[in-house]
């Protein structure tokens, strides 16, 4: 499980963001998919100013958590208020709102076949996953994709970019690059006149501002859910209810990724907001510990160990992290500790979390962010078309979202759903994203 050997900070961070989208195992393929597969780096070494804006919406309130009530997709599936009370969704859309998502009113069949090309900067398995997704959708929507990887070389992703552009049989782009290549790929896109949007991370101009449309997690705020919600819950999970002063948090951070980061702050700001304590925060850096700690399960088991025993006065343990790897970590050491019944684990990201209840798990890995791909696929793929269509520009899609980072934001930020699951209902969960954004 642990990370192949990065040779350079942009592509560990790079790594990291594939990771901070979608909460996935983004270990690296070995095989090459076509001779166009070129990747460079999604470092999302997001600007301090934008980054800032972000965390200055962790107003206690959450804000920008809208209650998931009855989401009810195209395909009338209804995710029930009672069973996921949390999260993010994107529901009650009106007029030009709907034009580029799952509740456009269009005919896909009344024009010709696009074909968009998935032009990513790592060849992942988050980046197949996304690929599959994007596959899948070919004939609801009608287009082909091609996937392309620069394989975490720069200068690749330009020459295969311009290949891309020079062949002239693209007609969009999905985009997966980090934010310090904006210099250099923006005067390319732009200048190929080729619609596209940005896949997981942003894009700025010389001045900071956003670039272009773009797919994301809110991460400050996942994060900060992801503790809220077991703050509600502890007392059914401990059978009581412990003071706020027997009470610790553990958190597992990757501070070279400021979404990763992002999500760090909001664990803390929420165990803080709920009654907890400075003095008992512990927030341990993976990267710190070193690359074979990075990304890895005993980065999360080790601080755990650690720390719980060398704060006896503490008795009882929330622990959320960044990545699943951490989680699935503190879960190990909580099994080992023997503090299941006084430690409650959860974190942003899903797959792990389901690989270990349909296994059996029953322990103290009670909760976690349930991310599906399709959340981050479709929007995406029906965003870069409306604007190959003529229907919005990249100025204009989804113009609901443009306030991401600012009030102001130029380009609209999409924000995948997603929301709290516990053993009981996440698969349930799962489905309903499927039938609701999927093929």
């Amino acid at each position: 499980m642990k990370l192949k050997t990065i040779v350079a900070l942009s592509l560990t961070a790079a790594m990291a963001l594939s990771l901070a989208a979608c909460g996935e195992e983004a270990k690296s393929t070995s095989t090459a998919s076509t001779s166009t597969k070129t990747e460079s780096t999604k470092a999302e070494s997001t600007k301090a100013e934008s980054t800032k804006a972000e965390s200055t919406k962790a107003e206690s309130t959450k804000t920008e958590s809208t209650t998931a009530s009855s989401s009810t997709a195209s395909s009338s599936v209804e995710i029930p208020q009672a069973v996921f009370p949390d999260g993010y969704s994107n529901d009650d859309l009106e007029g030009d709102e709907k034009i580029g998502t799952i509740y456009d009113d269009f005919d896909y069949n009344s024009r010709d076949t696009y074909h968009v090309v998935q032009m990513t900067a790592g060849d992942d398995l988050l980046e197949h996953q996304m690929f599959d997704c994007y596959k899948s959708l070919q004939d609801k929507y009608n287009f082909t994709i091609e996937y392309a990887t620069a394989n975490r070389d720069d200068e690749a992703f330009i020459t295969t970019l311009n290949t891309l552009i020079d062949r002239g049989d693209v007609d969009g782009f999905i985009i997966e690059a980090n934010s310090y290549q904006s210099d250099a790929l923006l005067p390319i896109l732009r200048e190929s006149g080729i619609p596209w949007v940005n896949e997981f991370t942003e894009f700025y101009n010389e001045d900071g501002t956003l670039a272009c449309p773009t797919v994301i997690i809110p991460q400050w705020q996942s994060g900060y859910d992801s503790v809220s919600f077991m703050c509600e819950h502890f007392p059914e999970w401990w059978g009581t209810t412990p003071d706020w002063s027997d009470i610790g948090l553990i958190s597992v951070d990757f501070s070279v990724s400021q979404p990763l980061a992002d999500r760090t702050i909001g664990i803390k700001q929420a165990f803080l907001d709920a009654g907890g304590s400075e003095d008992h925060v512990f927030i341990e850096d993976s990267y710190a510990m070193g690359e074979s700690m990075w990304m890895t399960l005993e980065a999360g088991y080790e601080p755990v160990t650690t720390i719980v025993a060398s704060n006896p006065d503490i008795h009882y343990w929330i622990f959320s992290s960044c990545l699943e790897y951490y989680a699935q970590g503190a879960a190990r050491a909580a099994e080992d500790l023997g503090i299941d019944d006084k430690m409650c684990i959860s974190c942003v990201g899903s797959s792990l979390y389901y690989d270990e209840h349909d296994n059996g798990y029953d322990g103290a890995w009670h909760s976690t962010i349930a991310i599906n791909n399709y959340a981050y696929a479709t929007p995406l793929i029906l965003g870069v078309m409306a604007i190959i269509d003529g229907r919005v520009t990249q100025e204009t899609l989804w113009p609901d979202k443009h306030n991401y980072f600012s009030d102001t934001d130029k380009y609209g930020v999409w924000r995948a759903d997603y929301t709290n699951v516990t053993k009981d209902n996440y698969h349930q969960y799962w489905d309903a994203i499927e039938k609701k954004y999927g093929p």
